[in-house]
């Protein structure tokens, strides 16, 4: 592990991943949790760690299988898999079929055939401080969202118009842009529209969520989380108010997990994830983490105002500071004190 200097500020986010790597393990084992520093950590930022790390225990004590070996599947995938060809996604299905069709509402974590971590579903996840959060961060970027919204081929749908819907208060401004809130702790060259109060107020906006975030991966994912620390660059978007159509995300690793978290006023949500044959009641709340480039996945909502924080690594970073790249994450590796039921899917 890196080592980390106490009056560094990531010192803190390593406190916030041991505390709920810590709080997670007690709820596993059923054991008191040790007593540990919080450094700097306010009161809020431990509850809604202490709300994470329960919420993640619940979703460890039910697993559910996939009869699918995403390696596999992974190998059957081109490089540049975008998922918006229905033609060449039915021959994957055809290949990989899901052996029946399920609907998720409670924690759950989703495993394939091979014992590896695809997903984490973590409903109420976050606390209503960090969703106050995540409110401020688009409000501070109102001006960038709007500017965000091309007219181009539809073809670029994260941006086009037509896939955007307007907030019924006002309070959201539609939008999705791509930031690097540790680009500005660093003291790195940023866009100039993002210089300034701009972005010291998305960065201190989204400071406790980008802390939740990091210290989640500490359990899901403990490898991909070493690598986030040391190399200490995490890139976010942030999306208000789109709807998502059939599509992948080639640029993340199979191994490695986006985590999504939502926030807003809206009608109840479906997120699909098609080719595994589970849908998610994905509520405001909600922490999804998985691999985007495996999981083809779909959401449509038409109504509310809705924020989306999608955190995310690249491997082209860990590879230009010498990260070496991580390998899936394996469900097992904790001992429980009592064997879990299994849902085969």
């Amino acid at each position: 592990m890196t080592t980390i200097p106490p009056d560094w500020a990531l010192y803190q986010t390593y406190l916030a991943g041991e505390l709920v790597y810590d709080t997670f393990m007690s709820k596993i084992h059923r054991q008191p949790v040790k007593p540990m520093s919080v450094g700097l950590l306010d009161v809020d930022t431990c509850i809604a760690l202490e709300q994470l790390a329960n919420v993640l225990a619940v979703a460890y004590f039910n697993p559910v299988h996939l009869k699918i070996d995403m390696v596999r599947y992974n190998e059957s995938l081109e490089k540049y898999e975008s998922g918006r060809s229905e033609k060449r996604e039915q021959t994957l299905l055809d290949k990989f079929p899901p052996a029946e069709q399920v609907v998720l509402r409670t924690p759950s974590v989703i495993i394939d055939s091979g014992g590896r971590i695809i997903v984490w579903y973590l409903p109420r996840a976050m606390t209503g401080m960090i969703m106050t959060d995540m409110q401020c961060a688009t409000n501070s970027i109102g001006h960038l969202l709007n500017d965000s919204i091309t007219t181009r081929k539809a073809t670029e749908w994260r941006t086009h118009e037509s896939n955007f819907y307007p907030s019924p208060d006002g309070k959201i401004t539609p939008g999705c842009i791509n930031i690097s809130p540790a680009w500005f702790q660093q003291g790195r060259e940023v866009s100039a529209a993002l210089k300034g109060d701009v972005g010291r107020n998305i960065t201190t906006s989204l400071q406790r969520s980008g802390i939740l975030v990091s210290a989640a991966l500490r359990v899901m994912h403990p490898d991909l989380y070493r690598a986030g620390i040391k190399t200490q660059v995490r890139l976010v978007s942030v999306i208000c108010n789109r709807r998502s159509p059939p599509h992948r995300d080639p640029k993340c690793r199979p191994e490695a997990f986006d985590i999504m978290t939502t926030a807003g006023v809206y009608h109840p949500v479906i997120m699909d994830f098609m080719n595994l044959g589970i849908k998610f009641l994905y509520d405001s709340g909600s922490m999804l983490a998985s691999s985007c480039r495996l999981v083809r996945h779909h959401m449509h909502v038409e109504q509310g105002s809705r924020i989306v924080t999608a955190w995310y690594m690249r491997d082209s970073i860990h590879n230009f500071v010498g990260t070496p790249r991580t390998d899936y994450a394996k469900y097992g590796n904790v001992q429980r004190s009592d064997p879990v039921e299994q849902k085969d899917v």
